[in-house]
């Protein structure tokens, strides 16, 4: 007799969805690019290349967590049912 895998009542969210809801997405990208402008605004180039790839990846953290909160509110309005009018 085989055995079915249950299921969660609410779905999974796509793999490229880096929040469930789009708040804290754009509330972490906020946070995350800020830190990354600051980090390349107050970047010493006498210091190696440690500087900016952390002040890079903390500016890619927070453009990748901005694009997600974006691409699930369009997704969302694009299943809302559109109302007559």
């Amino acid at each position: 007799m085989e055995t079915q895998p249950t299921r969660d009542a609410e779905p999974t969210k796509p793999w490229w969805q880096m929040t469930r809801t789009p708040a804290p997405g754009f509330c972490l990208g906020a946070l995350w690019l800020l830190l990354g402008v600051l980090r390349w605004w107050g970047l010493d180039p006498d210091r190696g290349w440690v500087e900016p790839t952390i002040a890079a990846l903390f500016t890619l953290l927070g453009l990748g967590y901005l694009a997600s909160a974006a691409a699930t509110v369009r997704r969302r309005g694009a299943t809302r049912p559109s109302s007559g009018g």
